[in-house]
């Protein structure tokens, strides 16, 4: 479950002060699936930062499985955000040196998973995703489709309770 309650969050430009995200408030329960659309500069990327655990509010409560995330450590929010969420981001930030096996392992291998075992699990959803032969190639060698399709089998490999496309 995802509660924001209030979430504020502004940047500074030029000396200027921008309101990116001004009280906002909204739910997503367990199984529901949820879009976030709007104009360009509404506060799209900054709320899914925050919903990702990338960056923090500058005020509200954000409670993600019933903990509310304002006051951990970078460190124990790394460990939430490797456990409960997977990220496809709108570049895809795959790693241009990695092939799409090693791209799919890296967050495994995070979380501690057996380099054996993080084989075949990358593997398994590689070839979920259409991608059953391709494991060796760079991105440089995938097409934007293909590496779309490394970055959703990384973000599903994971196993996270809850997603987040960017």
């Amino acid at each position: 479950m995802i509660e924001l309650k209030n979430i504020c969050k502004s940047f500074t430009l030029g000396g200027e002060t921008i309101k990116a995200l001004d009280n906002v408030n909204f739910s997503v329960e367990k199984n529901e699936f949820v879009s976030i659309i709007g104009p360009s500069g509404s506060g799209k990327s900054t709320l899914m930062n925050i919903l990702g655990l990338l960056d923090v509010a500058d005020s509200g409560d954000y409670i993600l499985d019933n903990i509310n995330i304002k006051n951990l450590s970078d460190n124990k929010l790394s460990e939430i955000r490797n456990k409960k969420i997977g990220f496809v981001f709108q570049n895809f930030n795959l790693l241009t040196k990695m092939n799409a096996i090693e791209n799919v392992q890296v967050p495994l291998m995070y979380r501690g998973e057996k380099h054996n075992n993080s084989i075949k699990i990358a593997s398994e959803y590689l070839e979920k995703v259409g991608l059953k032969g391709r494991e060796k190639h760079l991105p440089s060698q995938l097409s934007g489709g293909q590496q779309q399709r490394v970055a959703i089998a990384r973000a599903l490999a994971r196993k996270p309770r809850n997603y987040t496309c960017r």
